[in-house]
């Protein structure tokens, strides 16, 4: 199976001191911001790139963005160590320990790509005291055209582009090359990838064959099953505590009723509410007869209306005047005068109206004042 060869590297150096061997001044720039790369076409104090047409490396506004981009895809910080240690760790078996830091960068145009390092503080010290004067860039590059690809880290030096850069440069095209022969290296990171893979499956993510996983998308599974995991755990302790404490409340039978007799005992009250109101309907009627306030013809009319509202029929009786003779019929049974020779004459007023009223005839009234109804 044929295999890619790696992407070439290139190791440059601008200084890491206010004046820069590409004659730039840095003074003016307070706010801590390194020149790290130059703009437009470039190549190294040795003549290099060898590989590449026309000999130059090439930066530019878009290159610089998409490098700006990747680098804030990264999750970790780009370093910048001493003597580019991170490349020949795995030769020397010496610690690499950083400089500095920096993810922060930005294009200038005319003058290049600048980076804002977090410097330790033994770099500067070293930086202060002069120990260390130039920042050597280490990034992959397209042998056709020379534009840069990404960064890969930064490092202090004092010797940029001289001694021992190709080999420095061989080096660096193996550590960021997946696919060297190293048996046990390449056994051990292929397992690792597998695993990683799973995990991430596990997550609901999904990586495509030779791409990196999302960052951002990793961190935010990783927080929402934290989150799940904490919440399942608040559950079973409450659960726990409730079999505990039995924290329910005891309901006390003494105090309350069964919600069955409450019903019935609505159902009674509704009953005797109803009778109730039927005898006192029964008993303003029956008043009302005898005070002469009522009528026997209106008498089924009157209990309707009672029926419906009592307080309605009981001001109607009250403003009714009373009718002498259906009070005596009420009474005794006596039958008034016969010997009125006007009979309709001895109708009052009142009882007129109520003739009119009801519509009843006042002689049908006159018959039954007389009792012969």
């Amino acid at each position: 199976m044929k295999t890619s060869s790696p992407l070439p590297l290139a190791i440059l150096t601008t200084t890491a001191e206010p004046v820069a061997v590409l004659s730039l001044d840095l003074k003016a720039d307070a706010n801590g911001w390194q020149q790290l790369l130059p703009a437009g076409q470039f190549r190294a104090v040795d003549g290099r790139p060898f590989d590449v047409p026309g000999n130059h490396w090439f930066i530019d506004a878009e290159v610089a963005n998409q490098l700006i981009a990747l680098a804030n895809d990264r999750t970790n910080d780009l370093v910048i160590d001493y003597e580019h240690q991170t490349l020949k760790a795995e030769e020397n078996g010496q610690p690499a320990p950083a400089a500095g830091w920096f993810k922060t960068m930005e294009w200038r145009e005319g003058s290049g790509l600048w980076i804002k390092p977090q410097w330790t503080p033994r770099a500067t010290d070293f930086i202060k005291n002069g120990e260390y004067k130039y920042l050597s860039a280490v990034f992959p590059y397209d042998a056709t055209t020379g534009r840069l690809l990404r960064l890969h880290s930064a490092a202090l030096v004092n010797r940029p582009g001289i001694d021992g850069m190709q080999a420095v440069e061989a080096l660096a095209a193996l550590s960021l090359n997946p696919k060297t022969p190293n048996p046990d290296s390449k056994k051990t990171e292929h397992s690792m990838n597998e695993l990683l893979k799973k995990m991430l499956v596990q997550l609901g993510i999904q990586v495509e064959e030779g791409k990196e996983p999302d960052a951002a998308a990793v961190l935010a599974a990783l927080s929402e099953l934290q989150t799940k995991a904490g919440s399942a755990d608040t559950l079973a302790t409450e659960v726990v505590a409730l079999k505990a404490g039995n924290t329910l409340p005891i309901v006390d039978p003494a105090k309350y009723v069964p919600v069955e007799a409450v019903h019935q005992l609505h159902a009674q009250i509704a009953v005797l509410s109803a009778e109730g109101a039927s005898t006192q309907l029964d008993q303003v009627i029956d008043k009302a007869k005898q005070e002469g306030r009522l009528v026997p013809a209106m008498e089924a009319w009157a209990r309707d209306l009672g029926k419906q509202d009592l307080a309605v029929l009981q001001s109607f009786l009250d403003k009714s005047q009373p009718i002498a003779a259906l009070a005596a019929m009420q009474t005794d049974g006596k039958k008034p005068d016969a010997d009125n020779p006007d009979p309709l004459a001895t109708l009052s007023a009142d009882e007129k109206k109520v003739c009119l009223a009801t519509g009843i005839s006042e002689a049908d009234f006159l018959k039954t004042k007389k009792g012969d109804a």
